[in-house]
């Protein structure tokens, strides 16, 4: 900042900066949708690792471009400051998506009123659901709870609900894995109640 150098060739930089910031774009774009549709955090996280480089890229041809138009030196190392903030704000956000994942977090809100809303539409038969567990690890949600069924129904006929239970749950979340403990009626804690 206190002593700029002299840009050299600033064209001829703009120019090829332009394109590998285009192609990284288009990879960092590609890489992001696939790991989504994948569940690959380590794909998703690649791809915001290009999308730091594609903003950088862009900080560095605003920096180069403005310096050369308006003849202020300082503006190319002012801006390389301001990329280096979102570096460190984007490697911060991927660290924290990242540890999230490897800890088995719970799903989204939006998921959990989703599986609650499975439960309740197919567990004809059955008299509660409770102590409902989620949570994710890479492409697989965890999915486990309680069922109280009559005390007097068959172990036949539990398992059809838990079968049809299970298979709503595989259709309706992406990479469900589904734990059921069935329990009498009578034995059941009433703890966390899904309303069947």
């Amino acid at each position: 900042m206190q002593h700029p150098r002299e840009l050299k060739e600033p064209a001829a930089g703009i120019a090829i900066s332009a394109i590998a910031t285009a192609l990284n774009l288009a990879w960092a774009l590609f890489l992001i949708t696939f790991g989504r549709r994948r569940r690959s955090p380590a794909l998703v996280a690649d791809g915001w690792h290009l999308i730091t480089d594609v903003a950088t890229s862009v900080g560095v041809l605003i920096g180069i471009w403005l310096a050369t138009l308006t003849g202020w030196k300082v503006l190319d190392p002012a801006m390389a400051a301001v990329v280096a903030i979102n570096i460190l704000w984007a490697g911060w956000r991927l660290t924290r998506e990242s540890v999230s994942s490897l800890m088995d977090e719970a799903v989204a809100s939006d998921v959990s009123r989703n599986i609650r809303k499975i439960i309740a539409a197919n567990a004809d038969g059955a008299l509660e659901a409770h102590d409902l567990r989620t949570r994710s690890a890479g492409r697989v949600t965890f999915i486990e709870f309680h069922l109280v069924v009559p005390g007097a129904m068959s172990v036949v006929d539990a398992h059809r609900i838990c079968d049809r239970l299970e298979a709503a749950l595989t259709d309706g979340i992406d990479g469900a894995e589904v734990l059921i403990h069935v329990e009498p009626e009578g034995e059941a804690r009433h703890k966390g109640v899904v309303v069947l």
